[in-house]
């Protein structure tokens, strides 16, 4: 299977910087030292740099930008940024951050190149750092830079916080200005929601007749949101699927190429001690790229890029076991399940350590849920389950078993040791989805050793990390409800 994960020298990575130029896709990414696991250490990053052709098969090239020395305003790491080919030449507009400083901590920089590969610190770093009248002297970050066709003029977005309004909910995104990206002209806040610490990895662009402007929020959620506006001045008005991937999808920035297509490139945390106990780390393994496509409604719909699917495509033998409850087969790619009034369930079994699940499931009579066990024990007490309840309108990822209160903990003795969820809950994510009796449902999920992405309808994308040895890697489940599963395969 061949999916780009991280730079070969590295042990993790971060913060990707998507670009596309001349026919090829670059990936720009924050790359922590080796052997650092948390601040400050950790995010003394690197800014390495691969490239494709088909998203496919990627080329590592030379780093792109090292930290500073000294006082340098990039000493103690250099993070997230833009890449653009303007003016002549290719431009990184990229966060400096020297917490050793006393003031100017996190800025704006900037660095060029005539060829992409290799590159050069302007000498006038930092250009801009925050007023700190108006903002707060950290979170001052993230520039994002694109050429706004509408004003004949470079914007660039910055990830800020005021200085006023309740203390955890002051995240802005301010806008500067520039005619030839070396001036550049202070505008103002063009989004100030209130809800977040800092909206990290904004952007923005345009598809059709709607500006979009994506960002992610660390500090609550640990996802990449976006919200539409008929002006890129806002405001700004937050969609009914507001999500681009689920929980820990995060820090996802995207490109158009020159079809059209746009793909967000975001990664999943790391844990410590590789536990499913241990804390999320900042940094971990890049996702799949999701692709990104407008509706009618002007919502975004998020799939797997067929490129992918197409490289994953040698055959893996499987064998279905029905453990509870009934099923009827119909060939060797169809099992239905027909569990009216009660619940019934099945594991896959097949032996690769990375697989990509395909099937379609169409909907008959379903009260309450259906969908997959995923990383999964036999008796389905210990899992990953993905619930489309039609019931809700919703799709959801649980993480179980979930805690009980205490005198049930104490007076049963089958509910199992409860996962400890840490900050995520039980509900991993959830998003709205509208399903009737009929739909057929396209669905594709990649288990990659502890890697769970799953990509459904095309529509909606969950993303999970499970550490823990399970017995089976998928399943099929239905609790009151008559679901046809078909064109099921998988493949590697």
């Amino acid at each position: 299977m061949k999916i780009y994960r991280m730079p070969k020298h590295s042990e993790s990575t971060g913060d990707a910087i998507p670009f596309y130029h001349d026919g090829t896709y670059h990936i720009f990414s924050l790359t922590p030292a080796p052997g650092t696991t948390v601040y400050p250490d950790r995010l003394r990053t690197t800014l390495s740099h691969a490239v494709s052709k088909d998203l496919v098969n990627w080329e590592e090239v030379e780093t792109a930008l090292y930290p500073g020395e000294g006082d340098e305003p990039d000493a103690e790491g250099i993070w997230t940024g833009a890449v653009i080919y303007g003016e002549g030449k290719y431009h990184i507009f990229y966060t400096g951050y020297n917490h050793k400083l006393t003031k100017n901590i996190q800025t704006i920089c900037h660095a060029t190149s005539d060829d992409s590969i290799t590159w050069e610190k302007d000498p006038k770093n930092p250009i801009l750092v925050p007023d700190t009248s108006l903002y707060e002297e950290l979170d001052w970050r993230d520039p994002y830079l694109f050429y706004n066709q509408e004003e004949g003029m470079y914007w660039m977005l910055i990830s800020a916080r005021t200085k006023v309004g309740p203390p955890t909910k002051r995240g802005c995104i301010v806008l500067y200005r520039s005619k030839d990206l070396d001036e550049w002209e202070y505008y103002g806040p063009i989004y100030t929601p209130y809800h977040t610490n800092c909206p990290e990895c904004c952007e923005m662009y345009k598809e059709g007749k709607n500006w979009y402007l994506s960002y992610s929020r660390f500090s609550e959620f640990v996802d990449t949101i976006y919200r539409v506006s008929k002006s890129p001045y806002g405001p700004w008005r937050t969609p009914k699927m507001e999500g681009i991937g689920g929980r820990r999808f995060y820090a996802a920035k995207s490109l158009i190429n020159d079809e059209g297509r746009r793909f967000y490139f975001g990664w999943i945390h790391d844990r410590a001690e590789g536990s499913d106990d241990g804390d999320w780390y900042w940094g971990g393994t890049f996702c799949v790229p999701h692709e990104v496509v407008v509706n009618d409604r002007g919502e975004i719909d998020v799939k797997i890029p067929h490129e992918i699917v197409e490289a994953t495509d040698k055959d893996v033998s499987w064998k279905y076991k029905q453990i509870w409850g009934e099923e009827r087969r119909y060939g060797d790619k169809t099992i239905v399940i027909d569990s009216i009034g009660t619940m019934s369930y099945g594991v896959f079994e097949y032996e690769a350590p990375s697989a990509l699940f395909k099937c379609k499931m169409k909907v008959g009579d379903c009260k309450d849920y259906f969908g997959l066990l995923l990383k999964t024990n036999e008796n389905a007490s210990r899992c990953l389950e993905l619930r489309i309840e039609p019931g809700m309108q919703r799709a959801s990822l649980l993480n179980l078993p979930m805690d009980v209160d205490p005198f049930w903990r104490e007076s049963t003795t089958n509910v199992g040791k409860p996962k400890n969820p840490g900050p995520d809950g039980v509900r991993v994510a959830e998003k709205p989805f509208s399903v009737q009796a009929g739909d057929v449902i396209d669905l594709k999920v990649i288990i990659d050793h502890d890697l769970v992405e799953i990509f459904v309808g095309e529509r909606i994308a969950f993303t999970y990390r499970v550490y823990e040895k399970t017995e089976y890697e998928v399943g099929l489940q239905v609790q009151d409800g008559c679901v046809e599963f078909f064109d099921i395969s998988f493949s590697e």
